[in-house]
């Protein structure tokens, strides 16, 4: 699909929609003012739940973070469209989806460019869940079980080179016996299975004993045997293919 320019606005969009995208897509207030602005999380950006005519979507507007907060709140440096934040995760999104994974299906994609500056937009389809690993966490005596479908989940990214630049408890949707791993925001498809695998694994468990504040090794010992059991299994049975 070739994006759509107007100006200095840029839209992207997934082949099968039947509607093109436009401004008010984009804009939260617009969908506050039909009623269909149906929630928001909180972080370091913003994130809304938006209920349009084509499906419950989930629109993303792209804040920095850390000390390039303090100079732009949501403005990046220009070097090329396909170089913009919210690009780079609609082609890794459509890339996985594509392929079966459990992810987001990526919707649209608004940029904007102002001199040397641009902010940008996505709109990826909301995935039903009933909540999340950490929320499970914290609130259930998780189970053996599901840690070792989150093994497996995360094997069937990395067998198909997905680094998820954030693999955290929050980022694993659950909902009854499905998982769907979402915020591919810096993820990348990477030609080698060197380092990065073991990095991905080693800030999930950073992110659960965060969550928690129990350890892997001594309170989750049974589940986390579990998670990395069935992840080494499932890269160790592609390896073999």
């Amino acid at each position: 699909m070739h994006p759509i320019k107007i100006k200095n606005h840029w839209f992207l969009y997934h082949d099968d929609l039947n509607s093109k995208p436009n401004e008010n897509w984009f804009d939260a207030q617009y969908w506050s003012r039909q009623g269909r602005l149906l929630g928001t999380y909180s972080g370091r950006g913003s994130v809304w739940i938006i209920k349009s005519d084509l499906g419950k979507w989930v629109l993303k507007h792209y804040y920095r973070g850390g000390l390039y907060a303090r100079i732009s709140r949501d403005k990046y440096f220009w070097s090329g469209l396909q170089n913009t934040r919210a690009v780079s995760e609609f082609n890794l999104l459509q890339y996985m989806y594509k392929r079966g994974l459990p992810c987001p299906k990526p919707i649209a994609v608004r940029v904007k460019k102002t001199g040397l500056f641009y902010t940008n937009d996505l709109i990826t389809q909301y995935i039903q869940h009933k909540t999340t690993f950490a929320k499970k966490l914290v609130s259930t005596n998780t189970k053996p079980d599901l840690w070792a479908q989150i093994g497996q989940v995360i094997a069937s990214f990395h067998v198909a080179g997905i680094n998820h630049a954030d693999l955290n408890a929050h980022n694993l949707l659950i909902d009854d016996n499905t998982i769907h791993l979402i915020d591919f925001d810096k993820g990348q498809r990477m030609p080698h299975q060197k380092n990065w695998p073991q990095a991905n694994i080693a800030r999930l468990k950073r992110s659960i004993e965060k969550e928690t504040g129990r350890s892997c090794a001594r309170h989750y010992a049974e589940h986390w045997h579990a998670l990395v059991h069935r992840y080494q299994k499932a890269m160790a049975d592609y390896d073999s293919q």
